[in-house]
């Protein structure tokens, strides 16, 4: 260790070390505290209720848990008829047992109690090193025919931040952005989670769903130190990550929400407290999960997006031969007939609209609409439209288009029905998602051709439909499987990340929380072992962005509204995987920008999705991409297929619209890297560019020019809503 880094942090940990053992010794005034050793932290547990109650990491030294009086170890759900909210914690308990083990604690609850009963529930609890982390995993035996609602555990409670609590960050992942990065001073309670009818302020996030990966991650960057906290279950569930803050946020205060000293009595315990929570449903049997993880390192939460990989590659595929789709650079994307019955092309017209985009480098081409009842309405019917042509027309416009190097892509969904069709009524609603305490359905919907239609008022809606159902999700693969052999090279299946639903149908051969979530990932698993024994080449793309879905699909189907993604976490963990950004208008010169600085498909949906890119107004913009595609692939390696590394790599200097972000090679024993900058303002902007640890000549390449020298560090002069790439061989 460097000791002069570690030398500023190191009086404010000091600070806090003192201020934890302080209250753990307030704390043993009433109650004993046992201290358990192990390799990397040690662990103090209250000796009547077996808590964690304090979390020492040795190296570096840092005490986790600030407010012991807030330390947990679980809490279970079992409802009663009368009493939903019947909880059972563990500050409540009298622990059984607690035994020392190889490299930790496992502490046994024989009975569960709380004010209203005691029932004969077990729980084993186990607190472990291993591989220098510290796991949670816990046993649940519930011998009753009352369903095991809820077990969070792997709690960790009373967090008061690393050091300075203001210099204190977090990063909980979602899709494209970061969706909580300060709970120490913006806890936000509420947002996702109601806080009616509790006394504190708390917050959950789904996981598949809201989240795109199971970790989260506290940082002081001043400090240069943090702690990731994941969920690193290898069952594929729907979970939550639970997060509370005691005693309370303020609302009225949009820089530190936390309440101060001042504004509490004395001795009033405050901090925030985490946990992930299962939702099994569980009755007659043993519930089991685990591990939860936690591990302090050096860094911000770039150090724990690693750890979060490295796990991850154990126990999952990601890594693959980047497949056609995956080469792709960019789509065109277009509506054959939307909700209200407008039909805007037909079948026969497809060849002419992929050869437009050809033209420009275009190369796959997505068809919607083109299935019964138009976009967004008829679902599940994946037969080809008689309004659009016949079944013949269609199968020859897929084989025309792929004649001439254009890959058709199909848009089909997994999860949803039209409740309006004669066939949800009379077939499918038997496999609708219903909900906790009556067959109630999610509608939702989208209209476009008319304007109550967009307006939501008079739309076509749909529900949600669980693949989970093997009789669905045969209806669903014979019809895949015919379009497959249609010419289809591959699908878009939409909507596909709905998935953070309990589903409660009394139908369903899977638990509640099992339903979706795996039931996606089936249908895609059977989806390409079927289609490829038929097209050894097809690929899958789907509106979905959570991890565990990356082992089956290329491509993510997705949008960006700002210049700024709200945080780079899942491409940066994941650098095999890709998504695409839309350019559904012409004046979409910087979401095209966007595509190269983020390493983006570029997907052109000319007029909201209804004409060809070859249009009089659009075709400034198909050939600034025709000529974003031009670099990309001449240095594919590293923009399309390599590391995107955020921004570090590189420092950039400039005005205030310049924007860039940092590609390695991502296989082994390749050497280079880019910068790519863009200048998303409407006057040129000027940019020094230095690339760390590297010297000597470098190429730039800028649209609609030839590629130029120059000698690092580089300054620059870049036009107005423009990108431009450096790059060293």
């Amino acid at each position: 260790m460097n000791h002069k880094e570690w030398a500023f942090p190191r009086l404010r940990l000091v600070r806090l070390l003192l201020a934890a053992a302080g209250a753990v010794l307030a704390l043993s005034a009433s109650a004993q505290v046992r201290t358990v050793e192990t390799p990397v932290a040690t662990l103090r547990l209250s000796e009547a209720t077996g808590d964690l109650i304090g979390l020492l990491w040795k190296s570096p030294g840092m005490e986790i848990i600030g407010e012991p009086r807030l330390g947990e170890n679980f809490r279970i759900l079992l409802p009663q008829d009368n009493y939903q909210a019947n909880y059972f914690n563990s500050q409540d308990q009298k622990v059984s047992r607690i035994e020392v083990v190889p490299d930790g604690v496992l502490c046994s609850y024989d009975s569960l109690r709380n004010d209203r009963e005691t029932i004969a529930v077990k729980v084993r609890y186990r607190i472990q090193a291993v591989d220098g982390q510290i796991h949670f995993s816990i046993e649940v035996d519930n011998p009753t025919d009352r369903k095991l609602a809820e077990v969070m555990y792997g709690i960790i409670g009373g967090q008061k931040g690393i050091g300075d609590r203001h210099d204190t960050q977090s990063m909980v992942p979602g899709a494209n952005d970061n969706m909580s990065p300060s709970v120490f001073t913006r806890f936000r309670g509420g947002v996702r989670g109601g806080n009616f009818g509790i006394p504190y302020d708390a917050m959950s996030f789904t996981y598949p769903g809201a989240m795109s990966m199971g970790w989260i991650d506290i940082y002081n960057q001043k400090a240069d130190v943090g702690y990731y906290y994941a969920n690193q279950d290898k069952e594929t569930r729907l979970m939550l990550l639970n997060m509370e803050l005691r005693p309370f946020s303020k609302a009225s205060d949009p820089r530190d929400d936390w309440p101060l000293p001042s504004e509490l009595p004395a001795g009033e315990p405050v901090g925030m407290t985490m946990g992930w929570v299962n939702l099994p449903y569980l009755s007659k049997g043993a519930f089991t999960s685990g591990p939860v993880a936690i591990e302090v390192h050096k860094g911000d939460w770039h150090e724990a997006s690693k750890i979060y990989r490295s796990w991850f590659d154990r126990n999952f595929t990601v890594q693959r031969a980047p497949d056609w789709l995956r080469k792709e650079n960019a789509w065109q994307s277009i509506i054959l007939s939307n909700s209200e019955d407008v039909v805007l092309h037909r079948f026969d017209e497809l060849p002419k609209l992929a050869a437009d985009a050809k033209k420009y480098g275009i190369t796959t081409f997505e068809i919607l609409g083109w299935d019964m009842g138009g976009i967004d309405r008829g679902y599940p019917q994946y037969q080809p439209n008689p309004r659009l042509g016949t079944p013949e027309e269609f199968r020859k416009a897929l084989a025309d288009m792929h004649a001439m190097g254009v890959h058709p892509l199909i848009f089909a969904n997994v999860d949803v029905a039209d409740t309006a069709t004669p066939l949800f009524q009379n077939k499918l609603k038997q496999y609708a998602v219903d909900g906790r305490f009556a067959p109630d359905w999610n509608l939702f919907g989208w209209g476009e051709g008319t304007i109550s239609g967009r307006a939501g008022l008079a739309r076509s809606n749909m529900t949600l439909v669980s693949p989970a159902h093997p009789e669905f999700r045969k209806f669903l693969m014979d019809q895949y499987l015919q379009l497959v052999r249609d010419g289809a090279d591959g699908f878009q299946l939409d909507k596909s990340n709905g998935s953070g639903v309990l589903d409660f149908n009394k139908q369903l051969p899977v638990s509640p929380d099992e339903s979706l979530v795996p039931g996606i990932l089936e249908t895609f698993k059977e989806l390409l072992s079927g289609a490829r024994a038929i097209k050894p080449n097809f690929s899958l793309a789907g509106e979905v962005w959570f991890d565990r879905s990356l082992p089956y699909v290329d491509v993510s189907y997705m949008r960006m509204g700002s210049i700024d993604i709200g945080s780079p976490v899942l491409r940066y963990t994941f650098p095999e995987w890709t998504a695409t950004l839309f350019g559904e208008t012409p004046g979409d010169n910087n979401q095209m920008n966007n595509g190269m600085r983020y390493g983006f498909v570029w997907d052109l949906s000319p007029r909201h999705y209804t004409a060809s890119v070859d249009e009089p107004t659009t075709q400034p913009l198909a050939r600034y991409v025709s000529e974003l595609i031009r670099i990309r692939k001449q240095y594919a390696d590293l923009l399309f297929l390599g590391r995107f590394n955020d921004t570090m790599g590189a420092s950039v200097t400039g005005d205030p619209d310049i924007r860039y972000s940092v590609f390695d090679p991502l296989q082994p024993g390749s050497r280079g890297r880019a910068c790519v900058i863009v200048n998303f303002g409407s006057a040129p902007e000027s940019a020094e560019v230095h690339l760390d640890g590297l010297e000597g000549e470098v190429t730039i390449a800028t649209p609609f020019q030839a590629g130029r020298t120059a000698t690092l560090p580089v300054k620059m002069t870049i036009p107005p809503n423009t990108v431009e790439v450096i790059v060293k061989r």
